[in-house]
């Protein structure tokens, strides 16, 4: 299965309707996200996380967004929802996750510490998501786009925090971002 995910240029994440699923499909997105983490608004429990990701197109995967659960918790949660990767969002130790049976994507704080955090998941971690250092995900703030720049050059990176419509074509161009 690990070789089974591609890397997706554009990733939604936080979908929690299926009518949700179909003008994300139209927008391009190559994969969605699904939350399951209970602090967030747009937490999914197992059940309705499951029907969601069953109404996908077979050619849309699914990334479950985890923060702070146990390895055995987060492989349990992704094989019963039927997800085709995981991204990791809080304090996980890289060690505990060498070797889990799904792509990982790794969530990046862009701040001083993100090129110590990227080397240590380097080999682990399919790919690393670049994000505002305020949370674990979600904040809507955008990112330093210089320093995650610099991350992009190192590894494959998806960038996130504070995406819009008047600021993404110009993020991008800066960033050079996988996806």
């Amino acid at each position: 299965m690990r070789n089974a995910f591609r890397l997706p240029r554009v990733k939604i994440c936080g979908l929690t309707r299926v009518a949700d699923i179909a003008p994300v499909v139209a927008a391009g997105a190559e994969a969605i996200g699904v939350i399951s983490h209970p602090a967030s608004p747009r937490h999914l429990d197992l059940a309705l996380a499951r029907a969601l990701i069953t109404e996908l197109p077979a050619s849309i995967p699914a990334v479950a967004v985890f923060v702070d659960q146990s390895r055995a918790e987060v492989s349990e949660w992704a094989r019963r929802a039927g997800v085709a990767a995981v991204q990791l969002c809080g304090a996980e130790s890289a060690q505990e996750w060498r070797d889990f049976e799904l792509p990982i994507l790794r969530r990046l704080a862009v701040d001083a510490g993100a090129q110590a955090e990227l080397e240590r998941w380097r080999g682990i971690a399919l790919a690393f998501v670049l994000d505002h250092p305020s949370s674990a995900g979600g904040s809507g703030r955008e990112v330093d786009l210089g320093r995650a720049a610099q991350l992009a050059r190192c590894a494959p990176c998806l960038l996130a925090g504070g995406l819009a419509p008047e600021n993404v074509a110009a993020a991008i161009a800066r960033v050079r971002p996988h996806g």
